[in-house]
Formats: structure tokens, sequence, C-alpha cells
């Protein structure tokens, strides 16, 4: 596998709104979300009311201070995989097989030679993107679900409800028939892990994709529920979630 571009690599498109920091971004999705958006720029917050951001998905390496973002792995069985479940895959394999390879780039676009065992995998996976003029990078800290649903103080998600709740508050609704059958298997007792690969042979690969890429941000990331309603202080609980992220060491 060689990749030349980020374009290449593994990736989630989402819709959203954003809050801003130096190094560091929240991520605002919902039915109140351009609300949310708008209460934070009446308060001087550095925000975005509609973006769509490309997200990259970077494993942290033990040696390096930036991450590598994934493109593919080759198993020690030299079985390709190019997927977004190839993150369930290292969570299954990546003691039993250390030396299986992944590719990808590091943020200067290089793309060195690298094992499992030359991962931080006791390390959540790094979420990026770029912005557009200056281009720089920033991580994203959290997903806030801005929702007339959720009534009261933020709630921190946890688990495997925390991206059954974003992606049915951020997928189309030609999908939630989809997400409603991945949160009955959920309640059932299975994992969300589980549950999607249960679903992977008869899915469609671009829903699995979309799917496969929220679970593993809500795993990188805090996900938040918040009151749209003005009374509640969304801003000082945006302002939390976006200093849960480290500051940039590249």
């Amino acid at each position: 596998m060689n990749f030349k571009t980020f374009d290449e690599l593994l990736h989630l498109n989402v819709s959203c709104g954003l809050a801003l920091a130096e190094h560091a971004a929240l991520l605002v999705v919902g039915d109140w979300a351009d609300a949310l958006v708008a209460d934070l720029r009446g308060a001087g917050k550095k925000v975005t009311q509609h973006a769509t951001v490309r997200l990259l998905f970077g494993l942290p390496i033990l040696t390096a201070p930036f991450p590598l973002f994934v493109g593919g792995a080759m198993t020690e069985r030299n079985t390709a995989l190019q997927q977004m479940s190839l993150f369930g895959w290292i969570e299954d394999n990546a003691i039993e097989q250390p030396r299986a390879e992944v590719f990808g780039l590091t943020p200067f676009v290089e793309q060195p030679v690298l094992f499992l065992r030359d991962f931080d995998l006791d390390r959540p996976v790094e979420v990026w993107f770029q912005t557009e003029q200056p281009a720089r990078w920033v991580q994203v800290a959290g997903v806030a679900i801005a929702t007339a649903q959720h009534s009261g103080p933020p709630q921190l998600l946890k688990g495997d409800e925390a991206p059954l709740v974003a992606m049915a508050n951020a997928l189309p609704l030609d999908a939630q028939p989809f997400v409603a059958a991945l949160r009955a298997d959920v309640a059932a007792g299975q994992s969300l892990r589980a549950a999607l690969r249960q679903r992977r042979k008869s899915a469609e690969a671009s829903l699995m994709a979309v799917c496969d890429g929220w679970r593993v941000l809500a795993q990188a990331t805090a996900v938040l529920r918040l009151d749209p309603a003005p009374e509640q202080t969304q801003e000082t609980s945006v302002e939390d979630v976006i200093r849960l992220a480290p500051p940039k060491r590249w």
C-alpha cells in the first residue's frame, strides 16, 4: 500500500458546526446545532455555522510526538485491510499479531514503515482535520449533541451509548432504521462492535464505513449531550471539552 495524499486515507466526513480553539475543535451536531453555534458566536467564540470536515484517524507512534494517519494494514497472515473496520480488527488482534504492518501518512506526508508494536495502543485513536486558509492541523476534542430531546445539565455519554446517540443525530433519515437495529442489538447485550460485525456482509459498505467511523470517533473523543435552552451554560461546557485536548506537540 502506497499513499501519497491525505485524501487516500481512511476518513469520516461530518457535516457539523465547529467551535475552534487554537489546536482543538468541538463538532456540533443535532437538531439544535445551529442554535448552539449562534449562542457561541454571540458569546464571542470562534465558531463556524456549517462545515463538512474530513476527519482522519491517527494511531499514536511510540517514538514520535505525532500520529500516523491510517490508510490500511496488512496482517501477519497477508490479509489486506483497507476499511474503517480495521480499527476493530486492531482492538481484537494487536497482541496476537504485533508484526501486522500499518500504512498511512504522518502529518508531514511521510510514509514510515510501522508495525502494530510501534504504536501506543493504550492511548485512544487521535482524530484530526485540516483547516483552510491558513491550513493547520486541529484535533477533535469532542462532539456536542445539541438536541431538544435532552433537557437539564450537560450529559457526558459513555460506552456504546455515545456513538449510537451521535449517529442518531448525525446520520440522515434513511440510515435511522439501521441505527435503531444497532441500538436494539446493544440493548440485548451485544457490543456495538459485534453488532456491526454481524451486519458487515449484508449492509451497504458506505453505511458501514460511516458507522465504523462514528464508533471510533466516539471512543477517541468526549461525546456531550446538551440542552439547547439558553439558561443552560453550554458555553462553559464547550470550553471544558475543548480544554480536554492535549496541546499540540508538533
